[in-house]
């Protein structure tokens, strides 16, 4: 499969631009529709998050902050109940410590300098970067690889991946690694093919910006500069030439990072302080490691630790106290997660944005992702020194996410992996149907459709179904409903309240959450029933009325409701019902400034 583009250039560009055009479209459709929603506001308001994180960090660096000499760190709810802010930084090696890599944050403070603080300006330059750079990459690793074919089907399954589109619309920095490790990977292809040493140089400064924009990467580094060294075609001696070269451009790029923390008072290579956290979250004994949960054990594991890694690590192992089983299943529990097609939420949801952004239902999920890229890999093994840095840029990958929590957007790298491998199966296929190799052809379509049958019936978690804040990721919803009452937009938050309750409606086990749905719906209805009243709708104010009784049966111990809807009684002139609700409430509230004020008015109305 080693066809370059030669006389088949123009068709192949041709298709390529085709992909390139496909991909473009997809966003801005995505970007027109999720425009008009409270969504892009998530970041400004979600304080409990990452999105809110990075808008916040950005701001600090706008506002003269550039060193981070005074370094953003979020204080979550779920910390404070651990520990004082103090104590934090303590664990984390001193408050100058970054809180993730930095180059996202700068990255996006850059945006906001330039489009005079517009998020919706950075959404739509990472769309667009997401429909040209991210494609091109693809299609240079693929061709790389393997030959043009591939290159071109790996761009177009790029340019149609879901996850992807919808990511590069948030403000999270997770769009951004699949697009510079495998640019990483293409230069230090590119480097070997040359044997310059100014292109190992350049692949090392590739590597660099990756390791700048999410710190896992470290892990890669050593084996790709193993596979420098193995690689060449010299002495091993001479193979520390491009080994050098490569450390050289690696230290350039993070020398800004280095000098930063001399100057702040941080370790020289610190990059983030997010290590710790990661393992217990996603190992302790105690916790869950899929989504995020915040095991028990982590105040203790952090107290005996002082936050060092190394005795992390020892201490969160600690919590099995020898039983190795436990924690064998608890990692076997993790590749099953990593294996599920199940997009597990975090801080943002993929199934929510395809709620509001139908266009996403018509892209490729993990769930056709997978087979393709597992059954393209294996068949890829029987030639696989050709690929040999892309498999040790899968296990670091693995590794990497092994050792935390699993959730979708950190999937997004495996992703990129399996799509180089998925293009390599579907190119190999169509050779062998064109050349009517009927047994390659039917291995490729077996092994194809085992991987499939396994992924969506064999190692689904059935627990992460019936857990509602994985399987209804219950924050878009209420966030949004917050967000459109804020504005006025009564009638869209209770939209966002019926969504969710349907949702929760679909299993016994959420009932619960319909429970908690309910009481928003009354709540929003409430607001909505007050507003059309103001403006003389009756009838609608009245039917509103009627679906807020109906919300709040669920809590009949509740006063508040019924004070609320006593006054909307006698706003509609029903006196009667007014006085009844008005008891009610009474009888669930007796004391308290409402309670003195509806007597008054109790009074006044039987008076």
């Amino acid at each position: 499969m080693r066809q370059r583009l030669s006389g088949r250039r123009d068709p192949l560009l041709l298709f390529l631009l085709i992909v390139l055009a496909t991909g473009l479209t997809i966003r801005v459709v995505h970007l027109l529709t999720i425009a008009g929603t409270a969504f892009p506001k998530f970041p400004l308001v979600f304080d409990q998050s990452d999105l809110n994180t990075f808008w916040e960090w950005a701001r600090t660096i706008l506002a003269g902050d550039w060193l981070g000499r005074n370094t953003y760190h979020p204080a979550f709810d779920w910390m404070r109940t651990i520990a004082p802010q103090e104590t934090w930084y303590r664990w984390w090696g001193g408050q100058a410590v970054f809180q993730q890599a930095p180059l996202y944050a700068y990255w996006v403070a850059g945006l906001l300098a330039v489009s005079r603080g517009s998020l919706q300006f950075v959404t739509t330059i990472q769309l667009v970067m997401g429909a040209a750079l991210h494609p091109l990459v693809m299609f240079w690793l693929g061709r790389r690889l393997f030959d043009s074919r591939v290159g071109l089907v790996a761009a177009a399954l790029t340019a149609a991946y879901g996850p992807f589109i919808f990511h590069q619309s948030v403000l999270l920095r997770d769009w951004l690694p699949p697009i510079l490790e495998p640019l990483a990977l293409v230069a230090l292809y590119r480097a070997r093919a040359s044997g310059h040493i100014v292109d190992w140089g350049v692949a090392g400064a590739a590597l660099g910006v990756a390791v700048m924009a999410k710190e896992t990467i470290v892990l890669f580094v050593p084996l790709a500069l193993i596979w420098v060294v193995l690689g060449s075609r010299s002495a091993i001696r001479q193979a520390a030439v491009p080994a050098g070269a490569v450390l050289a451009g690696l230290l350039l790029i993070l020398s800004p990072l280095v000098l930063r923390n001399a100057l702040v008072g941080a370790p020289p290579f610190a990059v983030s302080n997010r290590a710790a956290e990661g393992i217990i979250e996603g190992n302790a004994a105690d916790g869950f490691p899929i989504g995020l949960t915040h095991p028990a054990s982590m105040k203790g594991i952090l107290e005996a630790s002082d936050g060092r890694l190394p005795a992390v690590i020892r201490e969160t192992l600690g919590t099995y106290h020898g039983r190795w089983r436990a924690l064998v299943s608890m990692e076997l529990l993790k590749l099953r997660a990593l294996v599920d097609p199940l997009e597990v939420p975090n801080n943002v949801n993929f199934y929510y944005a395809r709620e509001i952004s139908p266009i996403l239902r018509l892209t490729l999920t993990y769930g056709i992702i997978f087979p393709l890229g597992l059954a393209g890999c294996v068949l890829s093994l029987r030639v696989w020194r050709r690929h040999g840095l892309l498999i040790c840029y899968a296990l670091a990958t693995v590794g990497s996410l092994m050792s935390t929590i699993v959730l979708a957007r950190f999937r997004l790298l495996l992703a990129s992996v399996l799509i180089v491998y998925g293009a390599a199966g579907l190119v190999s296929f169509w050779e062998a149907a064109r050349a009517r190799r009927i047994a390659e052809g039917v291995t490729y379509a077996s092994l194809l459709i085992g991987v499939a049958v396994s992924q969506h019936l064999v190692l689904p978690i059935p627990a992460l179904r019936d857990m509602h804040r994985i399987a209804v990721h219950r924050p878009e919803y209420l966030l949004a409903a917050q967000i459109y009452a804020h504005d006025g937009h009564f009638d869209r938050a209770v939209a966002e309240i019926e969504r969710l309750g349907a949702k929760a409606a679909e299993r016994p086990s959420f009932a619960e959450l319909a429970r908690e749905a309910s009481l928003h719906d009354g709540d929003y209805r409430t607001l909505w029933a007050n507003q059309l009243l103001v403006a003389g709708k009756t009838a609608e104010g009245r039917r509103q009325v009627e679906r807020i009784e109906a919300a709040y049966r669920a809590y009949p111990n509740l006063g508040y409701h019924f004070y609320n809807l006593g006054f909307l009684y006698l706003k509609l002139g029903e006196t009667a019902r007014a006085r009844s609700s008005f008891d009610r409430f009474l009888a669930r509230e007796p004391a308290g400034p409402r309670a003195e004020s509806v007597r008054r008015l109790l009074a006044e109305l039987r008076g």
